[in-house]
């Protein structure tokens, strides 16, 4: 009776009387102390369950922004590595159920949620450690292939007819081997891109589709490591090639493929590499393309030849190309045909030629071209080797020696090398080929204008979306040809060398040396060049880990040296003195702990030492005044010396990893200031007062280009993208990994274009961080915000109407994507309310489990732009309140489940919406975006 009373009086008076129930406690037994000892401590212990908590979700931000950095097209999230992510998510949701009922209050259940907390703060520990994982990601299955990008065929008749009877064979069963044959230029490899497009995507005959570019010379180890990379296999490097083959037989057998080698210059025998011989049997396929009837004999292939077009598909390709009319100026069809017949029907000559004299309609244009062609070649019928002399005329059109210069650097990269655009300008700009005395946008918009004027000339080709250009490898050779004349380059990127070449080789008169993407692991000890006159060194993507004291003695000329993506630990001493250094380029040097002094590379203009291990500000770098472009994102958080406040006027482009290893605010008004003038900006702010302090000192001007983040410290160096949405044409990002608390919030530059908030748990919706107005802002992402309750207010709503994708993921207390305010309540009607997003092109939601609307109410949202859609693994959500019709809507991605069990306004809405749905897997995991970053390892 009297433990009755006592429990009876709630909780107030409960500590007075504590002792009394401990005593009687005791008599009752160690188990019912131990409850009362869960209920004395509930407060600690709770407090204990937050802090491990927070350690556990830091480790989980980690993980998911590793998995982001390391997903990409190649990979997938290793499968223990997705249970721990959901196992976390599992325990949040139970501590916070914990959580809520401690805060109810009454005695019983809190004497019951001491032992739950108690358990849990273990559970948390325990999963902590498990979280400790080597590696986070596998190989994902093969794909059947790869659609390829390509061009459209040239030469309608002649092209088509090529391809179509290739398909008749591949689709056939008495042609197993099939070559096709044609010089160089012919379109081979335009017409075999569009036949393995085909057969991935309107033919199923075929379990895998390969397609591999065979590298010159033949190296039928290489051949082999690309065919099984192609199936996400691998083989031993230092096996026996016999006994390789025998293994890749192993793997291809059962397979039914079509194994499509691209630039075939030499026989050889199938087995000798492991590939099985085609036969009706397995089905398979095999088919080349080759500039020799030789090579395709050799291997027994069916020869398909490609030839060149004939005079009136030649005419009208080069009239196409031109974008001339004769109508207009009839007297220059006889002008135009001699020229048209000096490409000798080869379609990319063709191409070429008429790039550069596009809409010209001065006649004495045509007749100086034709004069200058004949110069350029004696004739090229037949011979293949003086094709590059046609395409030398593309060349001699640039005229302007700086620009001719500007294209030579293309053929320093290896053969079908996605060369990316930035670097290229970067070694313009170093050498002086681009003015860079305005603004780094104008010195790159320059560049660019290069670059497209390559492009329409034909001397290079789009790649990687436009980030990267490539040179059909006719193209590289007119231009080795040009470089071999004057002996003063030594080209030698992607040939497999494992030493560096002899001093011999490096001759005194050299001006540029490209050993790229070889395997050179060292340089011998004594090794110094006589190279008075070499500018660029390219020693990149080579395994490279010791550089000799002497080996840059004889240097003094250096401007470029490019050693990223390299295993070097140290860079001699010697670097000191090259005193016209003005690119020292050191990017993903992962081993890299320790730099010289700085102090006398007094020229130089670019420092990139982004992922290196650099511990800080390299010595000497206050004096280096001329820098314009300066990566310092490195493993530990770095503050600029003072002196550079003042005497860094000229720079530009700034990559940091910001501020001071207790977090507290560092960033004077002055620095803030200098950095609000760069063209550039990337940082990582350990502390998001300096952040504000940045933002604050913008006053209405921004950077041309920023990409902030705004967080704590980073335990590891994550790649930098991963802190960012992939975003075509965006140059102003934002992320928050928190807003702050009370009066102390975030502030925003308020010409953000893209605003992405993860895990941030101080705010219920998005108004806090965004009190003012953001006209620009089109793209904003939400993710893991624990407290998210809402999305946006329709007050706020009007404000962002130029937002174009939204996309909140793994925000489990969210109800609703658009509802009234507490204070604004009145004004929700009980009729439809009508809301409007004119230029939302996307709306993604998931993982969001309480959702249970869109829009408050009866209302109704107005998306005439939306194209995409996406709902997945909200189970709450009944209705779909999208007003119909969708004009512009081309995709809606949801679980087959939750569709059919949705509620309509309108009864025909579903069976209008569903021919455009894409049923996806009910599957509760990790999602990753795919990393299109660029990759500098080909």
């Amino acid at each position: 009776m009297r433990l009755t009373y006592l429990f009876s009086t709630g909780t107030e008076n409960m500590d007075a009387i504590i002792g009394t129930i401990t005593q009687i406690l005791q008599l009752a037994g160690p188990q019912l102390c131990r409850y009362v000892q869960y209920y004395r401590k509930l407060n600690e212990n709770m407090k204990i369950l937050k802090r491990r908590l927070t350690d556990l979700n830091s480790q989980k931000e980690d993980i998911e922004l590793r998995l982001k950095a390391e997903c990409h097209m190649e990979k997938l999230p290793r499968a223990e590595v997705n249970h721990w992510l959901k196992i976390t998510q599992m325990i949040n949701d139970e501590a916070e159920y914990i959580e809520r009922q401690v805060k109810k209050g009454k005695f019983l259940s809190n004497v019951l949620s001491g032992k739950a907390i108690v358990e849990k703060i273990e559970e948390v520990k325990a999963h902590y450690q498990r979280g400790a994982f080597e590696s986070f990601v596998i190989d994902a299955p093969p794909a059947p292939g790869v659609i390829l990008p390509t061009t459209p065929l040239v030469g309608e008749i002649t092209a088509k007819k090529a391809m179509n009877e290739v398909l008749e064979f591949l689709m056939g069963h008495e042609v197993m081997k099939i070559g096709v044959c044609g010089m160089g230029g012919v379109g081979k490899t335009t017409i075999i891109t569009h036949i393995n497009n085909k057969l991935l995507t309107e033919v199923d005959m075929f379990e895998y589709v390969i397609w591999i570019t065979v590298f010159q010379p033949l190296d039928l180890m290489k051949l082999q490591d690309q065919i099984v990379a192609a199936l996400k296999e691998n083989l031993p490097k230092d096996e026996d090639k016999r006994i390789r083959a025998g293994n890749l037989l192993k793997i291809l057998n059962g397979k039914k493929i079509v194994l499509i080698l691209d630039d075939v210059w030499d026989a050889f025998q199938l087995e000798e590499v492991g590939i099985p011989e085609p036969t009706k049997d397995n089905g398979c396929k095999l088919v080349i393309t080759t500039r020799s009837q030789y090579v395709c004999r050799s291997m027994g292939c069916k020869i398909v030849q490609v030839r060149t077009l004939p005079e009136d598909e030649a005419l009208k390709l080069f009239v196409d190309k031109a974008g001339l009319n004769f109508s207009e100026v009839p007297i220059l069809l006889d002008l135009v045909k001699p020229v048209v017949e000096r490409c000798d029907g080869l379609p990319l000559a063709i191409v070429a030629v008429a790039s550069c004299m596009r809409e010209e309609y001065d006649a004495c244009e045509w007749r100086n071209a034709f004069k200058e062609l004949c110069k350029s070649m004696q004739s090229v019928r037949g011979m293949e080797t003086d094709v590059p002399k046609i395409l030398q005329f593309s060349y001699d059109r640039l005229k302007s020696k700086e620009v001719q210069h500007c294209f030579l650097y293309c053929a320093l990269y290896p053969e079908d090398f996605k060369i990316p655009k930035e670097e290229l300008i970067l070694y313009w700009t170093a050498e002086g080929l681009l003015d860079d005395k305005g603004s780094m946008q104008e010195t790159n918009d320059a560049g660019y204008s290069i670059l497209n004027r390559f492009v329409n000339n034909c001397l290079l080709e789009i790649a990687d979306n436009g980030r990267c250009v490539k040179m059909h490898d006719l193209v590289r050779d007119m231009a080795l040809q040009i470089t071999n004349n004057n002996y003063l380059f030594m080209i030698k990127p992607g040939k497999r060398l494992r030493e560096l070449p002899g001093e011999e080789e490096w001759k005194e008169n050299l001006e540029k040396v490209s050993l790229m993407e070889n395997h050179i692991t060292g340089i011998p000890s004594h090794m110094s060049p006589n190279c008075q006159a070499l500018s660029i060194l390219l020693l990149q993507g080579n395994p490279l880990q010791v550089i000799p004291e002497v080996f840059f003695v004889n240097m003094p000329s250096l401007k470029i040296l490019d050693l990223s993506y390299t295993e070097i630990e140290n860079l001699p001493n010697s670097i000191s003195n090259l005193k016209n250094l003005k690119a020292l380029l050191l990017n993903h040097c992962k081993q890299l702990t320790k730099l010289p002094s700085l102090e006398n590379l007094l020229a130089l203009k670019n420092l990139d030492l982004g992922f290196t291990k650099i511990p800080g500000m390299p010595e000497g770098i206050e004096r280096l005044t001329k820098l314009i472009s300066l990566d310092l994102y490195v493993p530990v958080p770095v503050v600029l010396p003072t002196v550079m406040l003042h005497t860094h006027r000229r720079l530009q482009k700034l990559r940091i990893y910001y501020g001071s290893m207790n977090s507290e605010p560092v960033l004077t008004s002055e620095e803030a200031i200098i950095f609000s003038r760069l063209d550039t900006f990337e940082a990582f702010f350990v502390c998001f007062y300096d952040f504000n302090r940045y933002v604050l000192s913008l006053d209405g001007q921004t950077p041309e280009s920023y990409r902030l983040v705004v967080g704590s410290k980073l335990d590891s160096l994550v790649k930098y993208d991963a802190f960012f949405p992939v975003v075509e044409g965006i140059n102003k990002f934002v992320t928050l990994h928190t807003v702050g608390k009370g009066k102390d919030l975030v502030v925003l530059p308020t010409d953000v274009q893209c605003l992405m908030m993860s895990r941030c748990d101080e705010i219920s919706d998005i108004k806090y961080p965004m009190r003012g107005n953001y006209p620009n802002l089109k793209f904003l992402y939400l993710r893991s915000c624990r407290n998210l309750k809402k999305l946006v207010s329709p007050k706020l709503l009007s404000a962002l109407q130029n937002l174009e994708v939204i996309e909140v993921n793994d925000s489990n207390e969210i109800e609703e994507i658009i509802a009234y305010d507490e204070d604004e309540k009145e004004q929700e009607s009980s009729g439809s309310t009508i809301f409007v997003l004119p230029k939302l092109r996307e709306m993604r939601l998931k993982s969001l489990k309480k959702l249970k609307r869109i829009c408050g109410g009866n209302g109704v949202l107005v998306c005439e732009s939306l194209q995409q859609i996406e709902i997945s693994w909200c189970g709450e959500l009944e209705r779909f309140p999208m007003s119909l019709p969708l004009p512009a809507i081309k995709q809606i991605r949801v679980e087959i489940d939750w569709w059919e069990s949705l509620e309509w306004d309108n009864p025909n809405a579903k069976a209008s919406l569903q021919p455009f749905c894409i049923f996806i897997p009910f599957w509760r995991g990790f999602s990753v975006k795919r990393d299109t970053s660029l990759k500098r390892r080909q």
